[in-house]
């Protein structure tokens, strides 16, 4: 089955939009354009409603998600209590360590808004990497990078919700500085 002329349109049209978005996004920027079309070719949209999960923690992670509009809560399940630890935004890359192993979702994420994101799977990812091993490295670096900022964020973000009296029970006498 063949595409006809509108659809073909339609295809390359999509695909150059998505070139765009994932070259100016923080894994792909500064990366090979002709890997980032190949990437833009494999992205998937999706529109999700305010509720929506986008990601179930326990469930299988197999893809990455860019935030094209809206915005999504990332919690965690503590105490039997699902607890809020950061609120993404337009831009915000998240999931990204799925596109490197295989594990289960430590986190979970719901649209607070009504959201479109651009997902990138594992498989796609890996088989892009596949016809371009020298870029796994620097694409590796980027998504380690991004995990860690992340991660400091979300703990800035849970220590501003804890009262400073609570906190300076745990401060130690003098700061740890390497």
């Amino acid at each position: 089955m063949s595409l006809s002329t509108t659809e073909q349109a339609a295809c390359k049209c999509r695909i150059a939009n998505d070139f765009q978005i994932l070259i100016n996004s923080p894994v792909f920027r500064n990366v090979s354009p002709d890997i980032v079309k190949l990437f833009a070719y494999f992205a998937k949209h999706k529109i999700y409603y305010p509720g929506d999960t986008l990601i179930r923690q326990g469930k299988d992670a197999d893809r990455a998600f860019l935030l094209l509009h809206g915005s999504v809560a990332l919690s965690t399940l503590h105490k039997e209590k699902d607890t809020v630890i950061q609120h993404l935004h337009e831009g915000s890359f998240f999931g990204e360590l799925a596109l490197l192993a295989d594990f289960k979702w430590f986190f979970s994420a719901k649209a607070e808004t009504e959201c479109e994101v651009l997902t990138v799977d594992r498989e796609s990812f890996t088989k892009v990497l596949e016809k371009h091993p020298e870029k796994q490295r620097i694409l590796t670096d980027k998504i380690i990078q991004l995990r860690v900022a992340r991660l400091s964020e979300q703990t800035e973000y849970m220590l501003n919700l804890i009262p400073q009296d609570q906190l300076d029970k745990f401060n130690l006498s003098s700061p740890i500085i390497a």
